[in-house]
């Protein structure tokens, strides 16, 4: 509920502090008093349009601010939560500020957070209605009267909504991924071919790990063979067969043993040159056997090297293409192979995403066909409703009219027999009607051009839908715009009834309506010096009594005085808000 709204330097207001209670609250006063500058402050500070010339003369800029309490579960708190304004200390509180600018620009805060004109405007949509003369008007929006027929169709209506959106969400889902893949379909297929390529030409390698060292190994081994066989013979010659004149070193060596062999027991010395010569020798022997083998080795395959050479050059190209190294190019490869699964699991979704969409689809129709006929009952019902509330605020043979329309699409959601353009709230289009006068055709709300009338149309809605509406703040501006006696007291009987559920704020000049009311603030203004300022005073006791007497007869007697008092207590009598 608003439970203050502070005005500073805003049109006639210097400062005004208005306090409002729970329940029908009305807003009195002589004409021009100043009443409908108060609801133009209070629609400012909702998100309404903010203009320069609403500053005060001589003043800078105007500041209005709001100050809301939300119970415990209502869904302002969440949204509040998402746009990280809540008021941690103080879960209930709600505080609205706008500052006017008298160049036309606006600042806007809530909970002290600085916030953007349309942020600003998307809380006020939800804390408050006001009907009249006014743009704040969400029954005027097709959407929210979209939404308001739903709310009073009840929870079968509800449920079927919340079950359409959640196909339709699925349904949107798989058309989007669906889309992405048939758009990315040639450069799939491109992608798809040049991965197996690349995948084929490495596992034809048949790479293994550590195998190019062993290949440069062999390489240089094999670039040195004749040179290799040459120094091999020779050396083997020179160890152990000789060479022409020359002696193998075996053979000098197993002479020199035998020279020294009769003198070993004799001369410690030449017997230790003789163990040496002889092990020596053996060394020998085993060295000549070395290169002998290493020599038959050399004698292999000479097409060997042209082998090796080639396969150095394959394994060099592909790390040209694919890695620094042998073990990196394995491993692009199995990222490869990844990519071209993804890439073929992707072609298997297309298949998959094509009978889903089928699926979803006639699935959506089916929803969205119930749900239409389902809001097509709450519309005859609401009809019916309104209109009674109609007749009982005397606005004569007035039709009122819950329009469903829906619109063909070829490429839309098959419903039926037909294919229709579709939403996420289904495929119906609503909007309100009314005709108010025998003959004239009806129209939308948003193009009745009385501003009272509209206001009693909105008092009708609002008692219908007074359980399911979530807006807590109703404002009625002009309600009571050319009307009187019995209309009167039945516009009196349904504010009240109305504001069982919410807080009504209403600016009237009838006393029938003001007598209804829970608490009644009376508005005026004052000239000091050459400065006109507005002012607001609660009443009650003998004070409202006088204020109901001037609303009836404009002089204060006491027969006025008491006709006041008798309106005041048969307001207040329980059959009087019936």
């Amino acid at each position: 509920m608003l439970v203050e709204l502070h005005i500073r330097d805003f049109a006639l207001i210097d400062r005004l502090h208005i306090e409002f209670a729970p329940g029908f609250n009305v807003l009195t006063g002589e004409t021009g008093a100043g009443k409908s500058i108060v609801i133009d402050a209070l629609q400012t500070v909702i998100g309404g349009r903010a203009r320069a010339d609403l500053v005060r003369t001589g003043r800078d800029s105007a500041v209005i601010e709001a100050v809301f309490r939300i119970p415990p579960g209502s869904p302002i708190r969440a949204q509040l939560e998402e746009m990280g304004v809540a008021d941690p200390d103080d879960p209930e509180a709600l505080v609205l500020r706008r500052e006017v600018l008298s160049t036309g620009r606006s600042r806007c805060w809530i909970n002290g957070h600085p916030v953007t004109v349309g942020q600003l405007a998307q809380v006020g949509a939800e804390l408050v209605d006001i009907h009249g003369q006014h743009e704040h008007q969400s029954l005027l929006v097709p959407h929210k009267q979209l939404e308001l027929l739903d709310a009073y169709g009840g929870p079968a209506v509800l449920a079927l909504k919340q079950a359409f959106a959640d196909t339709w969400q699925r349904l949107v889902a798989a058309r989007r991924e669906l889309a992405a893949i048939v758009a990315g379909e040639r450069e799939r297929a491109r992608r798809i071919d040049l991965l197996r390529f690349q995948v084929e030409e490495i596992e034809q390698a048949r790479l293994v790990p550590g195998e190019e060292e062993e290949l440069e190994r062999q390489r240089r081994l094999l670039a040195q063979l004749e040179r290799l066989r040459a120094e091999t013979a020779r050396v083997y010659r020179s160890l152990y067969e000789g060479d022409g004149n020359v002696p193998a070193a075996a053979d000098i060596l197993a002479d020199a043993v035998q020279a020294l062999q009769p003198f070993r027991e004799v001369e410690p010395d030449l017997a230790e040159a003789a163990r040496l010569l002889e092990t020596a020798a053996v060394n020998v022997a085993e060295a000549a056997a070395l290169v002998r083998r290493s020599a038959e080795r050399l004698d292999s395959d000479p097409a060997r090297l042209e082998e090796i050479e080639a396969r150095l050059a394959l394994i060099g190209n592909l790390k040209r293409k694919y890695g620094a190294t042998t073990a990196e190019v394995l491993a692009f490869a199995e990222t490869l192979r990844a990519e071209l699964e993804a890439l073929l699991q992707s072609e298997e979704r297309g298949e998959e995403l094509q009978k889903e969409l089928v699926a979803l689809e006639r699935e959506a129709g089916r929803l969205a066909g119930e749900l239409s006929a389902a809001r097509a009952e709450a519309a005859r019902r609401l009809e019916e409703a309104v209109a009674a509330e109609l007749a009982g605020l005397r606005m004569g043979p007035g039709r009122f009219l819950v329009r469903l329309e829906r619109v063909p699409d070829r490429e839309g959601l098959p419903v039926g027999q037909e294919r229709l353009a579709a939403t996420a709230t289904g495929v119906d289009r609503v909007e309100f009607y009314l005709s108010a006068n025998p003959g004239e055709e009806p129209r939308p709300l948003a193009k009745v051009a009385s501003g009272g009338e509209l206001s009693r149309v909105a008092l009708a809605i609002k008692r219908v839908l007074a359980q399911v509406d979530s807006v807590p703040v109703l404002v009625f501006d002009e309600v009571d715009a050319g009307i009187g006696g019995q209309t009167a007291q039945g516009v009196a009987q349904r504010l009240r009834a109305v504001a069982r559920e919410r807080q009504v704020i209403c600016v009237t000049h009838l006393a029938q309506i003001a007598t209804a009311a829970d608490h009644h603030l009376h508005i005026y203004k004052a000239v000091t010096g050459e400065r006109t300022t507005v002012h607001v005073t609660p009443l009650s006791g003998q004070a409202r009594v006088e204020e109901i007497a001037r609303m009836l007869a404009g002089v204060l007697t006491e027969h006025t005085l008491e006709n006041a008092r008798e309106l005041l207590r048969m307001a207040q009598e329980p059959s009087a808000a019936s």
